[in-house]
Order: structure tokens, then sequence, then C-alpha cells
């Protein structure tokens, strides 16, 4: 028998009364960790644009991205990229979105402790990421919990709407 349960903001009385049963059947019960399209496209908008961009690249190129694609100049560094994902992940459980036992949907390559050589996203999420990104990227939508990513919209649009108006220019022929 498989139940699935979502509760969209519980009071805490009802949650306290659900985390007891559930402990109470806890050997019974299996969690899902399964990276939904729904889920992927939760974890790509509340990425900030570096950090996306590495997710897109590497769904893009079947699960594994090199650095230096990331890297717009060869002495760029990707340092701090690594932490915007895993934060994300973290943000997310937080939330509710998923639960905290989450695999993360994409892992830094390298030698060991320095230079990142790559990104690797397992191959079976590659099509579930490829979907989220592509249906992500068509509506426009953004994370309401990214301020950052709101402001850079809210800005562009805010640019777009005081844009000096060009003079017109006479013809010789007036």
């Amino acid at each position: 028998m498989k139940i699935t349960v979502t509760v969209d903001q519980p009071t805490g009385d009802f949650q306290d009364k659900l985390l007891a049963l559930l402990a109470e059947h806890a050997a019974t019960v299996e969690i899902d960790t399964t990276w939904t399209i729904e889920r992927a496209e939760r974890y790509y908008r509340s990425l900030p644009a570096r950090a996306r961009r590495i997710v897109k690249e590497a769904a893009i190129r079947d699960g594994y991205v090199p650095a230096e694609e990331l890297r717009d100049n060869p002495d760029d560094s990707l340092r701090g990229h690594s932490g915007a994902l895993s934060r994300a992940l973290t943000r997310g459980a937080t939330r509710g979105d998923w639960p905290d036992t989450m695999t993360p949907p994409i892992e830094p390559q390298g030698p060991g402790f320095g230079k990142v050589v790559g990104y690797r996203m397992p191959d079976n999420l590659v099509g579930t990421f490829f979907t989220a990104i592509k249906n992500t990227d068509a509506s426009g939508a953004i994370d309401p919990h990214d301020i950052n990513d709101a402001a850079d919209k809210l800005q562009a649009l805010g640019d777009a709407y005081n844009a000096p108006i060009p003079k017109r220019t006479k013809s010789k022929e007036s």
C-alpha cells in the first residue's frame, strides 16, 4: 500500500499529531526523495544566476559540464558555486518543498580539495531537470523567496520604462 500525504500550512497542533503518528509507524514509513519536475523547478528557481547556469548547462550537456564552459575568462574562479547549490537544497527542505534527505541533483567534480574541473548531474535526473528548466525559462517564473532575482527583474523593467526616448532627427526633405 502506498499513501501520499501533502499538507500545506498545517497548524502546529495538527503537525504535532501527524508527526507523532508517523513516528509510531516509522518502521513502515518511506519518505519520497524522488526528484520530480515540480521539485526540480522549485530548486532551479531558487538558485542564484551563476548556480542556475551550472544546473542548466549540465542538463543541456547530458549530465556533465566542464568548468571551462562555465568560466567567462580562463582565470575566473568557480569558488562559491557549490555553496549556493547546497544552500538551495537546504532552504527547500526547510520550507517543506522536499524532504531533508534529498540527494543533491548536481555535484562538483575535481581531484579533491581545490579547483573544480566540472559538475555532474546523475543520468537519471537529466531529463527531469531539462524539462523543469525548459518549463521555468518559458514561464519567466522566479522564486518568490529569491529577492535578488526579483530585484534584477524589477531593475530591468524600470530601466526599460525609464529609458530615454530617442530624439527624432529631421530628414533633409523637411
